[in-house]
C-alpha cells in the first residue's frame, strides 16, 4: 500500500503541497483531480520518487520510499503527461531500454515486451521509430513502458490524451483490469473518464486535499445548492404548475421522448419531488415520469474548486 503522511513540498516561496495525507491500496484505481496548479504533478512526481518532499513521509508497504531506493523504483510504473520517448529509437528499442532500467533479465525481455506491446496495441509498430508515431501511438508506447516489470504501483497522467474513441475504450478497459491487482493512480481532466474508471477520488485545491473517498461519499458531504428533477407531463398548464412550486428557480423544456408528452428539467433550491404530482393534479395535467437527477462529478468538482463547499474527507 502507498501511504502519504502530511507531505509538504515547497519551492522557494511557493507551497506546492500543504500536508497531503492519503492512502492508495492494491486492487483499486484512485482518481487524482484538481485544477491546473493544484499540485497534482508535484504529488505524482514525488510518489514516483523523482524528488523528495520538503517534509512528511511517503511510504510503500510501511517503509519510507527514501530508504527503499532502487527497490521502490522497481515497484513503480509512471506514465507522465508527455511520454518520455527517445525519437530515434524504435518501439522495440524503447521497450528494451525500459527493461534495462527495470533490470529485467535478458532472457525474459523478448516475451515480456511482446506481451506488453500486444496488451497496449502497439505490436504492429515494433520496428517503427517513435518519431514517426502519431500522438496516440506514442501515448500507448509510454503506457507499455510504464507497465514494464509488472509494477505494484502504476501512476497514469492523462493516459488517453491523443487517442481516438476506439483506443480510449480499450485503454480504459486495460486500466480497469490493472486496477484489480495493482494500486493505480489516474489523473485526467476528462471527468467522465474518472467517473467511469475510478473507485475513489483524491481532489486537490491549491496544494491541499479538499475531498477524498468514493464519488457517492463525496457527493453526500457536498451541500446541494440546487435540486434537479426530470419530469414527463401532458397538459397545457403543466409548466405553470411546476413553476409555481415553492423554491423552483427554473423550468426548462427538454426534447420530448414520447409523442404527446412534454419533458421538463425542474431546478429548485429545495427537494420538491413530493409536491409535483399534487400540483399537476390541480391543473388537470398528467404525470407520466419523475426522477431526481443526481449531482454529477462535474458539479462536485466545480463546487470544491470554487470554494462553495467545505473540504470533506473519508
Amino acid at each position: 500500500m502507498l501511504q502519504l503522511d502530511r507531505v509538504v513540498k515547497k519551492y522557494q516561496n511557493h507551497m506546492a503541497l500543504r500536508g497531503l495525507t492519503c492512502a492508495v491500496s492494491r486492487g483499486q484505481v484512485v482518481g487524482l483531480l484538481g485544477a491546473n496548479g493544484a499540485g497534482k504533478s508535484t504529488a505524482m512526481n514525488m510518489i514516483a520518487g523523482y524528488f523528495a518532499p520538503t517534509s512528511g513521509m511517503i511510504s510503500w508497504d510501511g517503509t519510507d520510499i527514501a530508504r527503499l531506493g532502487a527497490a521502490y523504483q522497481s515497484e513503480v510504473g509512471y506514465l507522465p503527461e508527455i511520454p518520455p520517448l527517445y525519437p530515434e529509437l524504435t518501439v522495440r528499442e524503447s521497450m528494451e531500454y525500459a527493461c534495462g532500467l527495470k533490470r529485467i533479465r535478458r532472457d525474459k525481455r523478448r516475451a515480456h515486451i511482446e506481451q506488453l506491446c500486444e496488451m497496449t496495441g502497439v505490436a504492429d509498430r515494433m520496428n517503427m521509430t517513435t518519431r514517426s508515431l502519431s500522438k496516440g501511438y506514442k501515448q500507448r508506447v509510454g503506457l507499455a513502458q510504464a507497465l514494464v516489470g509488472d509494477p505494484g504501483l502504476i501512476i497514469l497522467d492523462e493516459p488517453t490524451a491523443g487517442l481516438d474513441p476506439e483506443q480510449i475504450i480499450a485503454v480504459r478497459e486495460l486500466i480497469r483490469e490493472l486496477g484489480k491487482q495493482h494500486a493505480v493512480i489516474l489523473s485526467s481532466h476528462i471527468l467522465s473518464e474518472i467517473d467511469d474508471i475510478c473507485a475513489s477520488l483524491l481532489i486537490l485545491r491549491r496544494g491541499e486535499m479538499v475531498a477524498s473517498g468514493t464519488i457517492a461519499e463525496i457527493a453526500a458531504r457536498v451541500p446541494r445548492q440546487e435540486h434537479r428533477l426530470r419530469v414527463r407531463t401532458s397538459g397545457e398548464r403543466a409548466r405553470e404548475a411546476l413553476c409555481a412550486l415553492p423554491g423552483v428557480t427554473d423550468v426548462q423544456a427538454l426534447p420530448p421522448r414520447e409523442q404527446g408528452w412534454q419533458e421538463w428539467l425542474v431546478r429548485s433550491r429545495a427537494d420538491v419531488a413530493a409536491q409535483v404530482s399534487p400540483a399537476l393534479s390541480c391543473v388537470q395535467a398528467r404525470l407520466r415520469m419523475l426522477y431526481p437527477m443526481d449531482v454529477d462529478l462535474e458539479d462536485i468538482f466545480m463546487k470544491l474548486m470554487q470554494g462553495e463547499a467545505e473540504p470533506c474527507e473519508a
